[in-house]
């Protein structure tokens, strides 16, 4: 189900009795890598939540090319899938490494058990207890949608020099 931040805290109160997991991503150009991290993600907890980047934090941490899937379609896809029981759209227009105060309202909104990433997330880690703020590994081989369109591009490339 596609959710607006204001309500999170009746996910909360709906699911009382199960374990929340939030986690986060672009998800642009959804790919099998995607959907291997979602998997590992949903196995912390009974209800998974994605918070989805929106278009204007995306560009700011990838690019003026970036997304290539507009934010409403992302969440659309995500919201297809048997795993994801909720997305929304993070309405942040900072950078990487900025913290906006609304993160801050996610969690004390949504009371997530866990937060689970593949890496370092600065809007997050230091927010919550340590022992609910989980970093998973990589998984090797890792399909990113960079490499994608990096890909793309090359054989773009050689299809004009040909």
């Amino acid at each position: 189900m596609i959710v607006t931040i204001e309500a999170l805290a009746s996910i909360r109160k709906r699911h009382a009795d199960q374990k929340l997991v939030l986690t986060s991503g672009t998800f642009d150009l959804f790919h099998v890598g995607h959907l291997n991290y979602l998997e590992h993600v949903k196995q912390y907890g009974d209800v998974l939540v994605v918070l989805l980047s929106g278009d204007n934090r995306v560009k700011a941490r990838k690019g003026s090319s970036r997304p290539i899937i507009p934010e409403d379609d992302r969440a659309r896809i995500l919201d297809s899938l048997k795993i994801v029981n909720y997305v929304f759209i993070d309405p942040s227009k900072l950078g990487p490494h900025e913290t906006d105060p609304i993160h801050a309202e996610i969690l004390r909104e949504l009371q997530p058990d866990f937060y689970v990433t593949d890496g370092p997330d600065p809007r997050f880690v230091n927010l919550m207890d340590e022992s609910r703020f989980i970093v998973l590994e990589r998984m090797k081989p890792n399909p990113s949608t960079t490499a994608i369109i990096e890909h793309i591009m090359c054989l773009k490339q050689s299809e004009s020099q040909a």
